[in-house]
């Protein structure tokens, strides 16, 4: 009797631990699920707050005008704007603002309105430097963008980059000014992930009047045509933009100064690719809103005019850090 009175004691008990061990368990694959949600939940507000474009099959995060950060121009981050977007992840960036100023191409007589026998051709009348196209090449800069000193420094990332002819010396210059012959190309100040993901692009650009048409050229980095200007105005971006400070204070010419500030106007001109066509030294730019126009013209060894890049990038080799998204334009990237 009183064995079975104690098997009947124990088994009660074993049945409330059996109880009490499930219990657990239970609380313990709760307590992993929870962890799991809460990681995936991470994971997901991680790449949904970044800007960048993810696979083909997912919604672009950039949009037409976002700001981004994409490089270095003197140890200063580069901010552009998002004025192209393509369905295979390319994105057109135009710099924000001005980043430097310079001469489009310095004359290859070495001394602007001068030639080699020391003739001068500054005059307000015409001179056989206006009538003479050639000439007018030689001793005020080639307009023609594919031979540029400007197109090669654009696209170069050497510390000492090689000019055609002269290249861009301060001496060459309408003012003797902002000469950039020894300094690094522009591509110096991106890192080796960053040259890799910019896309080639091929330009058929107006010829000058010495050159028999288009001239065609693959930049890694440009100035924009009068046509792309369309671009900003479908992206939401001004036509009109002003230098860096940085850019306003090692203009040595201070045409900034002169042309803008004295007159209350913060924006500054910047140059287009394009040539003006029955010239062979003069090329376009955007005018800082004073004149009412919207394209003014200067000499290509005119050193005081601003630069304004544009670059075309892969982001699905690198990621653009957004650091101000647009709004409402959604439904210009289709």
């Amino acid at each position: 009797m009183c064995i079975l009175k104690y098997d009947k004691e124990k088994k009660p008990k074993k049945a409330n631990n059996s109880l009490e061990e499930k219990t657990d368990q239970r609380k313990r694959a709760l307590e992993v699920i929870e962890l799991i949600a809460v990681a995936v939940i991470c994971i997901i507000m991680y790449f949904h707050e970044r800007e960048t474009v993810l696979p083909e099959d997912t919604e672009p995060l950039l949009r037409l005008g976002d700001k981004v950060l994409f490089g270095t121009y003197l140890d200063e981050p580069i901010e552009w704007r998002v004025v192209q977007l393509e369905e295979n992840g390319a994105a057109v960036l135009l710099a924000e603002y001005i980043l430097t100023m310079k001469a489009f191409s310095a004359p290859d007589s070495g001394c602007f309105n001068y030639d080699d026998d020391g003739n001068s051709y500054w005059s307000v009348s015409e001179t056989e430097a206006d009538r003479d196209l050639a000439l007018q090449a030689y001793v005020r800069g080639s307009s023609s963008w594919a031979q540029s000193d400007l197109r090669i420094w654009l696209n170069s990332d050497k510390e000492n980059v090689v000019y055609q002819g002269i290249g861009p010396v301060a001496r060459a210059m309408c003012a003797n000014k902002n000469g950039y012959a020894s300094e690094a190309g522009f591509l110096a100040g991106f890192t080796a992930q960053e040259r890799e993901s910019i896309i080639p692009t091929a330009h058929s650009t107006k010829g000058n009047a010495c050159d028999s048409g288009p001239v065609q050229s693959t930049d890694l980095v440009y100035l924009l045509s009068e046509e792309e200007l369309s671009w900003l105005m479908e992206s939401d971006v001004s036509l009109r933009t002003k230098p860096t400070a940085l850019a306003a204070e090692q203009d040595q010419t201070k045409w900034y100064k002169m042309f803008s500030l004295d007159y209350g106007i913060d924006e500054y001109y910047w140059w287009l690719r394009d040539p003006v066509p029955e010239k062979s030294s003069n090329c376009y730019y955007v005018s800082n809103g004073y004149s009412g126009k919207l394209l003014s013209e200067m000499e290509a060894g005119a050193e005081g005019v601003g630069i304004r890049p544009a670059v075309c990038v892969d982001t699905k080799k690198f990621a653009l850090p957004c650091v101000e998204a647009s709004e409402g334009l959604d439904e210009r990237q289709e």
